[in-house]
């Protein structure tokens, strides 16, 4: 049978990013492509008018292990994410995702349905203290690593561990951790899109090379210092550590922003300390010092009993302060201007009124106000969630909603968190839709590391617990409108539920004639149907949040996603009327099992041309 009249079979591997990055540049620099389709990089260099000596020094970070984050990066990743409604709530209906499993193949499985979609990140990562760093060493192979982890593999050869400071690659291994991860990150953000990062002094420094290295330099928005405690003991030797970082980077800086905050901090209160028809301002005085002193801004204000004031000059030899508007501006503007005696000298100053934004106030560097949250918050809210000790120096909400106002203003914003811990960024993003009325959702990864615990015995236990009670809140209408999204669907990172065919088996006899029977039989016997629907979904660039509903055509059930765009059919015996019956909803798509065809070559090149006619896409798997 020719490979024409055959159906597209669906590629059960993740992105492929190296690829994906080539084709961009062929579609940016066709003239750089050669004859066998791949990338001449001199070409490339001289299309971007630059000539690069690989002899020559140049700039830029490099560790130990740098060259193996790009294969781990491009190595396709062949797991799937397996629902789980029992761990879940309102599963049918909500946007939000919770997913157990390394964070490094999650964020492959997500490439191909969350490419481009994700506004904010926030992250959280391990401060490679040594102590609570349990990602693997070996990074190309997370899912085996993973799969031993959490005991559905052989522990032979199990590779998580902590990270000494005397293994002698204290740094580098934290740093080949954190590469690839944000790396995959990265492509997720939406070109308005913003990273927030988390980190103490041990990885600052190296945290902001590699984002100047994955974003680029140019796409540095701020580092926010936090105020994590008031007072305590001298944790650090020297002196009494308060603060921690947030490392901010947009995808692209011309086209993400910093939305306005509302703060109500003590300070601004202060500040802001007049109003006048129910709207704030304050007075800020209208002369300046500056540097550049010009004569034409040093003139002659009228005062309201007659007299007139000049600019003050501490030393009228040396001028230095002028008029912040200029002639033209004061004589237009002259209601505007607010003239009060000195309450010391009574001599006459000119003020303007500079009125509290109505959209909220700039961000500001500090988060020292009480309203940005402490550890102690991040405890006491967990503690009243779940019960008290259960994880240790959570983010207090108020942090997270802070960042959340900056970088996921827009009601619709997907919100990614990768090392989620106890679900501080999912309740803050429920707690903030409450507020604003937003529809935003939130997917969340973690890897389920031991606590020692019998009542959570992983921090995935954890998470999943704290989100549902806050769901639990809200359907009781204590604090979150039960009207919204406040559900969540629980996935867990697994192998593929299709067993793929092993080109590097022995030849032998019986090992060709099991590789036979995987070719006509290779769903793993396990598995549910739901558990094959996902991964078709996920592998067909669907997202994990989609919605599915079960239907019913000529008697055998099917399954419709996206509002009908795409039709899976798992049924193991397919007829001419199940085909056409699909044909007749017009979807985009059809996927069916390659053993429904039951070896039926006329049946499948039937289903081929059916399908072709209508111009629908049809895949088999």
């Amino acid at each position: 049978m020719s490979d024409r009249h055959d159906a597209a079979k669906v590629d059960l591997r993740s992105a492929d990013i190296a690829q994906d990055r080539r084709r961009e540049l062929a579609r940016l620099f066709p003239e750089v492509r050669t004859g066998d389709g791949k990338i001449d990089f001199d070409c490339l260099r001289l299309a971007l008018g630059e000539s690069v000596d690989v002899g020559r020094e140049r700039y830029g970070m490099s560790w130990p292990g740098k060259a193996d984050c790009f294969k781990a990066i491009q190595a396709p990743s062949l797991a799937t994410l397996r629902p789980c409604r029992e761990e879940s709530v309102n599963f049918d209906t909500t946007g939000n995702l919770i997913v157990e499993g390394d964070n490094l193949e999650v964020l492959k499985l997500l490439q191909k349905s969350y490419l481009g979609r994700i506004k904010m990140i926030y992250i959280d990562p391990p401060y490679n203290t040594g102590n609570d760093f349990i990602y693997p060493d070996n990074y190309g192979e997370s899912l085996r690593t993973y799969l031993q982890y959490t005991g559905q593999a052989d522990a032979e050869g199990r590779k998580f561990g902590t990270n000494p400071e005397t293994g002698g690659r204290f740094h580098s291994k934290w740093l080949n951790m954190m590469y690839p991860r944000l790396y995959l990150a990265r492509n997720l953000l939406r070109d308005e899109g913003i990273i927030f990062a988390s980190i103490d002094d041990r990885e600052v420094i190296s945290l902001r090379v590699l984002l100047n290295e994955i974003f680029g330099e140019e796409c540095f928005v701020a580092t926010f210092v936090w105020k994590r405690k008031a007072g305590g003991g001298d944790d650090s030797g020297y002196v009494a550590a308060e603060h921690e970082y947030i490392l901010c980077y947009a995808r692209d800086p011309e086209r993400a922003s910093l939305g306005a905050v509302e703060h109500e901090s003590p300070a601004m209160t202060a500040k802001y300390s007049r109003s006048e028809n129910g709207r704030r301002y304050y007075l800020e005085r209208l002369d300046k010092t500056s540097l550049t002193y010009n004569s034409s801004m040093d003139f002659a204000i009228e005062c309201p009993d007659g007299t007139s004031i000049f600019p003050p000059q501490p030393d009228p030899s040396n001028p230095t302060t002028i008029w912040r508007w200029g002639r033209s501006s004061v004589a237009e503007r002259r209601n505007e201007l607010v003239f009060d005696r000195d309450r010391r000298t009574s001599e006459w100053r000119v003020y303007t009124k500079t009125w509290e934004p109505l959209q909220g106030v700039t961000p500001r560097s500090l988060l020292v106000d009480k309203e940005h949250g402490r550890n102690r918050d991040g405890t006491r809210e967990l503690s009243e969630l779940i019960g008290p000790k259960i994880f240790n120096n959570p983010k207090p909400t108020k942090l997270i909603r802070h960042l959340l106002n900056m970088g996921a203003k827009e009601k619709d914003s997907i919100v990614l968190d990768f090392f989620a811990g106890s679900g501080t960024t999912g309740q803050s993003v429920l707690e903030q839709n409450q507020e604003d009325g937003g529809r935003r959702s939130f997917i969340l990864v973690q890897l389920p590391e031991p606590t020692g615990r019998e009542d959570y015995p992983t921090i995935t236990t954890i998470l999943k617990e704290r989100v549902r009670r806050v769901v639990e809140m809200a359907a009781a209408g204590s604090s979150l409108d039960a009207g919204r999204d406040i559900g969540f669907r629980s996935f867990h990172l697994a192998a593929s539920n299709f067993q793929p065919w092993n080109a590097d088996t022995s030849t032998g006899p019986a090992q060709l004639e099991a590789q036979l029977e995987l070719h006509i039989r290779h769903v793993r016997p396990d598995r549910t149907p739901e558990d094959l629907l996902f991964e078709i979904l996920l592998k067909e660039g669907y997202a994990p949040a989609t919605r599915v509903a079960a239907a019913s055509v000529t008697g055998r059930d099917i399954f419709s996603a996206g509002d009908g765009s795409v039709l899976v059919c798992l049924d193991r015996a397919l007829t001419l009327d199940v085909i056409r019956a699909m044909a007749d909803r017009s979807p985009q798509r059809v996927v069916c099992l390659d053993e429904g065809f039951a070896g039926n070559d006329q049946l499948k090149v039937n289903a081929v041309q059916i399908f072709k006619s209508k111009g629908i896409v049809f895949r088999t798997i």
